[in-house]
This record gives structure tokens, C-alpha cells and sequence, in this order.
């Protein structure tokens, strides 16, 4: 079942209008949020990511489009899809129909999705990704490049070379050739213990397992930078790993003929992430 409108359809069921300006062009957002035992544990983040997106965009939010009644409405439709114990739930915002010069028939509607997942334990991988570098596109740096579009195009393409070199992942980078992030996840590299990542105006999408990081290893005694890195950078660091919200760190083995052993990363997610979901 997923949830259209507040209304709930099946999973074969169509309802897609195709003049929808989310099919045409692209326009719109989402969020991916980790159902764990019952919780959501950073919907807080999720929902600030969104909230502080929309208007940039030109949505206009509901007022009975609150917090709580999102919350709700994932929960019971994960309890429809008997996914309450482990779930990839997704939310997506979009407008009605139109061309781009029309005023679209609707300012706000949204599309409630939701998968369970075979393993209910959260864990961190046990063998290292390898990654590359895509090398076709390039992300800009703009006002709308940390929000997470529905415009994907660019991270679709780097997923599908990935795939043609056998890759678990693929590096983004930003139009001054530096690195963004990944197809679906940020990423971190560590050098004489200090902890990096591409600042947000490096173009990198705003994600809240980052935002999440940022303040949590501060907290917890440890150094991190936000900064532009290159990929001579990643290739002299100690370590690389990646993180976002459904799999929360995911250590590195190999980019390009560069090869990382897991030395602080299986700290970071002992003690940071995995305390998240108990």
C-alpha cells in the first residue's frame, strides 16, 4: 500500500496524472527515513530538512500538514504494510499538473511510501565498499543544491556507471572539481585522526545523518572539519567512510587503487550511530 493525498491505494494501483509537473520535470523533494522497532529516530532532522526546503521551492505547507500528522501517517501506513519492526519509508512533496509558465492545479501534495527490510538489526558493513570517481557530470554549487530534489538525474547516471565498473559507489563531484558526495549517501575521510567532509557549499546534499555527525563527534571529544577536499585528498587520507540515514556508516575499502582499513569508523558507529537504534 503507499498513501497519496491521505489516501491509501494499492501498490499496483496508478494515480499519477501524466501531466504532473513532478514526471515533466522533475520538481519536487523527498526524504528516505529509517523505521526502526516502531521509532523514527532523526525525523526531527528529516522534517527540519524539509520544512526549511519547501519554500525555496515554492511550496506552500499545509496548515494541517504538521509534524505529528506526518509522523502518524507513516506510521500507520508502515502498520498497513506490517513494516512497524523495519522499514525504508519515503516521502515525497510534489505540485499538480502543468507546464512551467501554468499555475500548477495544486501547491502541495505528497506521495507516502514504504518497504519493509529482511534484517531488523542495525549494523555497519562488514566488508568495505569499493568506490570510483564518476566522470561525465558535474553538480553545481547553487541555492538549491543541498536539498534533496527530485531531480536526480545526475547521481541516476552515476549509479548506473558504477554498476558498469562493478563499484558498491560513486563519488560526485562539484563544478570546480572537487568532491561533492555520493549517489545516496555523504561522505567522510579521516587524516592523523581529524575527521572531514565537504562543506555545504561544496554542493553536497544536507544530509541529516551528517548533520546528525557533525554535532554528535564534537560531542564526543572528537575533531571534525567541514571543508572542500580534492580527490588527491581522499587518496592521501587514512580512512573514508560513508554515511546517511537508512545505513548510517559504511566504511570504505578501496577508491581507485587506494586501499582503507576501518580504524575509527567502527568507533564513530558504536558510539554515535548505533546507540540510534537500539
Amino acid at each position: 500500500m503507499y498513501n497519496l493525498d491521505g489516501k491509501l491505494h494499492a501498490a499496483d494501483e496508478r494515480t499519477i496524472h501524466p501531466d504532473n509537473r513532478a514526471f515533466r520535470y522533475g520538481e519536487g523533494l523527498f526524504e528516505t527515513i529509517r523505521l526502526h522497532k516502531g521509532i523514527m529516530p532523526l525525523f526531527d532532522l528529516h522534517w527540519e530538512r524539509l520544512t526549511r526546503s519547501l519554500p525555496a521551492l515554492y511550496f506552500e505547507l499545509p496548515v494541517h500538514f504538521t509534524k505529528e500528522y506526518l509522523k502518524n501517517e507513516l506510521l500507520q501506513l508502515a502498520k498497513r504494510n506490517q513494516a512497524l519492526d523495519a522499514a525504508r519509508m519515503r516521502v515525497m512533496i510534489f505540485k499538480g499538473e502543468g507546464g512551467i509558465w501554468e499555475k500548477p492545479t495544486a501547491n502541495f501534495r505528497y506521495l507516502l511510501q514504504c518497504w519493509p527490510l529482511e534484517q531488523n538489526e542495525f549494523s555497519m558493513n562488514e566488508n568495505g565498499l569499493d568506490i570510483g570517481l564518476f566522470p561525465d557530470g558535474r553538480k553545481a554549487c547553487d541555492a538549491f543544491s543541498n536539498f534533496k530534489t527530485n531531480n536526480y538525474f545526475l547521481y541516476a547516471l552515476a549509479a548506473q556507471y558504477a554498476k558498469t565498473k562493478k563499484w558498491n559507489e560513486c563519488i560526485v563531484l562539484n563544478q570546480f572539481n572537487r568532491i561533492c558526495d555520493t549517489t545516496i549517501a555523504n561522505i567522510f575521510f579521516v587524516k592523523n585522526k581529524t575527521i572531514y567532509t565537504p562543506a555545504l557549499a561544496e554542493g553536497c546534499v544536507a544530509g541529516v545523518m551528517r548533520t546528525y555527525l557533525l554535532h554528535a563527534l564534537t560531542v564526543n571529544g572528537l575533531t571534525v572539519e567541514e571543508t572542500a577536499c580534492t580527490p588527491e585528498q581522499l587518496l592521501d587520507a587514512d580512512e573514508l567512510f560513508l554515511t546517511n540515514a537508512m545505513s548510517g556508516l559504511r566504511w570504505v575499502k578501496r577508491f581507485n587503487e587506494k586501499q582503507y582499513l576501518p580504524e575509527l569508523a567502527p568507533q564513530v558507529f558504536q558510539q554515535i550511530i548505533k546507540p540510534l537504534f537500539p
